[in-house]
Order: C-alpha cells, then structure tokens, then sequence
C-alpha cells in the first residue's frame, strides 16, 4: 500500500514539473519570436559620437542599435562643417535598443564681409566693427594727407571676408611729414598761395588789412610763423596789404 502511495505521488511530480516547463517554453517562445522585439526591453550603453562627422555618427549609432537625428547646427570656428558637438541622450548613459539620439552639429565658420572704415574716427570705427561681431586689435599710424587720428584703413582691409569672432584692426591717419613753415613776409600773396598749396596745405584763409604799409597784395603777417612745423591738410592764414581806406 505504501509503494503504490509513493509511486502516485512521484508520478504527480513528474505532471507538475512538466506542466512547469511547458509554460516556460511557451513564454520563450512568445517573447521572442511572437512578439515584436521592441517589447523585449534591452538596455545598452549609448556609444560617444561627438567629434564625428554626422553621416559616420548615425552610422555608428545604428550598428549599436540607436537611431541617429539632426538637432541645432552652430557656427564653431573650430570644428568643421556637419561636425558632431554634442548629443543628447550623452555618452555612456544606458537606453533602450532603438532610442534615438539627437546630434548638434557645427555650422563651420561664420565669415562676415569688413566694413569700409575710411574718413570715421577710431571711435566710430571701433564701434562700428564691435557691432558687426569683429574684436578690435591694436591701432596703428601711418603717414596720410588725411586729418590725423582719422582712419585711412583696417587689416585686413575693408571687403575681406573674416571669421567671426575675429581681429580687426584700425589703420589711423599721423597726418602728412612734417614740414617747416616757409617765411612769406614781404612776398605777392598769390605766389605764397602757390608754394603753401604744394607743400599740401589745405586750408589758406588770406586776410586784408588796409592799414598796412607795403605793396598792395605782399605778406606782412603769417600764421603759423616762420619755421613753425606744420603737416599737410593744415591750416594756414595770411595777413596782406590791401588798398588803404578813404580818407
């Protein structure tokens, strides 16, 4: 009687064991090969991309399983064009298999034209190119008719195309070499016209004075005075005989 209770009851283990892995086997099978297998979570660490170009990026992230998508492009003066800076889930975290990815990537360098700067003053000009995104570099002179402290420049000069942030720097104006003032006391106005004007004086204001004693139209006053220095684009005034008022 006890071997036939004994054998019922290893038989009713040997059932219940293989009802067991029936459904074992039966949830194998569904989950992988039934159902999709995006059901199936897996999570996987998200490769690094960054430094890559896009096409190669999403690339590498669908041989590890991820979907690779185009977020903002910035201008980085540093990294060429389509150059992969940033990504967002970032590397090493761990996401499910078929996630995606979104890449920020370089827009290359920003070029702007050079802004013609000539005739402003060096605040004007710094201004002006602080505004359109350059950095001003250091100043510099150079020899020029123009008024001095104007600018006559920039380097790189003006229509060149330039990164941005980038250096420009202001060509200034020390005005034209100097020069001695000639003495013109006693000579015909017209004459001391002449030689003023080549000397690359541009201003000669001539001024009457009817009370002076010489010749009509001769210089008896001049300022600068003789021997003065003086550069080109200054300004000269003359004092000449004129006719003598009426009695």
């Amino acid at each position: 009687m006890t071997f036939k209770w004994r054998s019922t009851v290893r038989t009713s283990l040997v059932y219940l064991v293989s009802i067991a892995a029936g459904f074992a086997l039966a949830y194998l099978i569904v989950a992988f090969f039934i159902f999709p297998a995006g059901m199936v979570p897996r999570d996987v660490k998200v490769p690094n991309v960054t430094g890559l170009i896009y096409d190669d990026a999403v690339q590498r992230l669908v041989q590890a399983g991820f979907h690779g998508e185009k977020g903002e492009q910035r201008y980085d003066n540093s990294a060429p064009k389509l150059t992969v800076l940033e990504q967002t889930p970032p590397p090493g975290s761990k996401e499910q298999i078929g996630a995606t990815v979104t890449l920020a990537v370089s827009g290359g360098q920003r070029l702007a034209t050079v802004p013609s700067l000539a005739g402003l003053t060096k605040i004007e000009g710094q201004m002006l190119l602080e505004k359109q995104g350059f950095d001003v570099g250091e100043s510099s002179e150079s020899p020029s008719d123009a008024p001095r402290g104007s600018v006559i420049g920039s380097r790189p000069a003006a229509g060149a195309q330039v990164s941005v942030p980038g250096t420009v720097s202001l060509v200034l104006s020390s005005g034209g070499t100097a020069l001695q003032m000639p003495d013109l006391i006693g000579r015909d106005v017209d004459a001391a016209k002449q030689t003023l004007t080549q000397l690359g004086v541009r201003e000669i204001k001539v001024v009457v004075d009817p009370v002076a004693v010489g010749a009509k139209g001769s210089i008896v006053g001049q300022s600068p005075v003789p021997n003065a220095t003086i550069f080109p684009g200054s300004s000269v005034q003359l004092r000449v005989v004129g006719d003598p008022p009426t009695p």
